[in-house]
């Protein structure tokens, strides 16, 4: 008996008729007999009374039948899902990110995302870079977003995604404070506050290429401190701070912030995605696109 055997099965009875049955898959009338007589014979039992009104079930075909519905059910859900997991819409992925970057357009995109694919687990790993990579690398980990440009990790394929202005975080009484808009000369001789953890190391090396000169170096402090407890620390006095974007929502601290410019406007932050070019899961593909959706769609 197999999952044929009980689709002519629970036919025969929905239509009370072989004939209908037989209609129903597009096959001959003799071939549902036959196979509904296979089963009879294997379980050496009566399914149905025969006769030349049609079909009806006996009390012991009810009762198969009632199972029957719910092995093709199950099947028919099994299926569906095999599907939808090899289509990408139904499985597990884990994205490797920075844990500033759990707010503003990565949390939006996030949440569209969950909604848009209720059956998929997308687990966030908030970890260092170097863990990122380690964990592409091994396979722990199925995407990351990172600071950078698309050659950033040459070993991995990669996809530009949004970008934020830089902002500079000062204390509320701060000489610059009042002004709209900062230029990096105007920070010269500031004592700059930046984390251990990422996109400490990140922003160092901004600072280093924006103030650094062969006699002049920015004063830079390296704390092991996250985000918040850093803002802490500017609105007590102690130093500025070069944050996201994101950062700038944050509010209660003491702190102001105000975007960074240039001489050719604004100083800006870039984000990818990347991933380890052998990766073969199908949600991998589902996350790229709609990364991809996302940017054609943003302002």
């Amino acid at each position: 008996m197999d999952l044929r055997h009980l689709h002519y099965i629970v036919a025969s009875a929905r239509n009370g008729s072989f004939s209908a049955a037989a209609h129903e898959f597009n096959v001959r009338q003799p071939i549902v007999s036959k196979r509904i007589k296979e089963v009879e014979e294997e379980l050496e039992v009566k399914l149905f009374v025969r006769s030349t009104a049609g079909a009806r079930l006996t009390p012991a075909g009810e009762a198969l039948v009632v199972d029957a519905r719910r092995i093709l059910e199950d099947f028919d859900r099994l299926t569906e899902r095999a599907r939808a997991s090899g289509a990408g819409t139904l499985g597990r992925i884990v994205v490797g990110l920075y844990k500033s970057l759990s707010q503003g357009t990565l949390r939006t995109f996030i949440d569209d995302f969950r909604e848009r694919y209720p059956d998929i687990d997308l687990d966030l790993l908030e970890v260092p870079f170097t863990e990122i990579i380690a964990g592409l690398h091994s396979g722990r980990v199925d995407a990351g977003l990172i600071l950078g440009d698309p050659g950033k990790c040459e070993i991995f394929e990669s996809l530009a995604l949004w970008s934020e202005h830089l902002m500079v975080a000062l204390p509320n009484g701060h000489r610059l404070a009042e002004k709209s808009v900062i230029y990096w000369p105007e920070l010269k001789g500031e004592r700059f506050l930046i984390s251990h953890n990422d996109p400490g190391p990140d922003i160092r090396n901004i600072l280093l290429r924006h103030l650094a000169a062969p006699s002049d170096h920015p004063q830079i402090d390296t704390l092991h401190l996250n985000r918040d407890n850093i803002l802490s620390e500017v609105g007590s006095g102690k130093g500025i701070s070069l944050q996201c974007e994101s950062a700038a929502g944050l509010t209660g601290l003491g702190v102001v912030f105000r975007p960074l410019h240039d001489g050719n406007g604004a100083t800006r932050l870039g984000y990818i995605v990347c991933w380890k070019p052998d990766n073969i899961n199908p949600v991998l593909n589902t996350l790229r696109d709609a990364f991809k959706e996302a940017m054609l769609i943003r302002p």
